[in-house]
């Protein structure tokens, strides 16, 4: 069979429109095919590469027309490969997906605004330009999961019966209901992760019987790095840190005057979620009067530590102040 022909009768297999002879012929030649394509596909490329063969194919399936058998699943698996030239190698997990999922929706965000994307279950997806968002056409009747290509932004509405699973690239965020960023940078080889509120697991595949996964619990104003070549998972700090509220309160107890660092600091952590540590006990002490109001949190640091003579560095989900302390 030639590629022209092979792309003719698959087109005609996924628009349902196949005899019970070219079915077979196409089955017979999927059977004769290798188990595995061995082909030079870097590791940190095979999670996005799944992510748009599990799109295209959620898209050729026809709901009302199809009632597929294994080898019929494996048929449209590899007719979609070959439809977007994307030949690599032979993912089970995708043909098992397709079983479960026997149609599917794919929204993609092609102008230049942010669209706004409201699902089932009543959760929020802010979904950037240029970007994907894939789920099932039944999401919510016995799961919530979705799948993305690119950046979004999600207000997930809580559900203890059904945690919320996003999947981007190799990297899996796992929440009830809370709200999160993710960024998928196919040209930068990394995932990022941040957290607005509540709670979220991200996690990596299990590629393993091993009951043990790569992952990290994230909470509000921390994010995750995840290295799609090495499969590192870097947790840090957002870039901008917000505050828990924006309350007459809360501006009240950024005014300090003559206020022990401790206090400080603590009153800081408490509003913004972020552990932060003096390294030096002598620091404690130290009295610090500023009006901390309309400043990010990164600003207040550097106005905190200029003040005391101390420096601060991020590590990992916390900050750490180092400085001589105060006679």
């Amino acid at each position: 069979m030639t590629q022209h022909e092979f792309h003719i009768l698959t087109g005609r297999y996924l628009s349902g429109n196949c005899s019970p002879e070219e079915e077979n012929l196409l089955l017979q030649w999927l059977q004769s095919q290798p188990e595995k394509l061995d082909l030079d596909i870097k590791e940190g490329e095979k999670g996005m590469i799944e992510q748009r063969i599990w799109s295209n194919i959620l898209l050729k399936i026809e709901p009302t027309k199809l009632k597929l058998s294994r080898s019929g699943i494996w048929a449209i698996g590899i007719a979609a490969c070959f439809m977007c030239v994307l030949f690599f190698f032979n993912n089970q997990n995708i043909a098992d997906q397709i079983a479960k999922n026997q149609s599917g929706i794919e929204l993609k965000n092609t102008t230049t605004i942010d669209q706004k994307v409201v699902l089932e279950d009543g959760s929020k997806v802010i979904l950037k330009p240029q970007s994907t968002l894939i789920f099932a056409k039944h999401f919510n009747v016995k799961q919530r999961e979705v799948y993305l290509i690119g950046e979004a932004f999600f207000n997930v509405k809580r559900d203890i019966s059904k945690p919320f699973i996003v999947h981007a690239g190799d990297l899996i965020t796992e929440v009830l209901g809370t709200s999160f960023r993710i960024k998928s940078n196919e040209s930068k080889n990394k995932i990022e992760v941040s957290v607005a509120s509540g709670k979220v697991s991200v996690y990596t595949k299990k590629n393993s019987e091993i009951n043990d996964r790569n992952g990290v619990i994230l909470t509000r104003n921390q994010k995750v790095i995840y290295d799609m070549s090495s499969k590192n998972i870097i947790p840090t700090i957002v870039d901008n840190p917000q505050l828990n509220l924006a309350s007459e309160v809360i501006k009240a107890e950024l005014i300090f005057q003559s206020s022990p660092l401790l206090n400080v600091l603590s009153i800081m952590s408490r509003h913004y979620g972020v552990e932060i540590i003096l390294t030096n006990p002598k620091s404690n002490e130290c009295q610090f009067t500023a009006d901390l109001n309309g400043l990010s949190m990164f600003t207040q640091l550097d106005l905190i530590c200029k003040s005391i003579g101390a420096t601060y560095e991020k590590r990992g989900t916390a900050i750490f102040i180092t400085g001589e302390g105060c006679n």
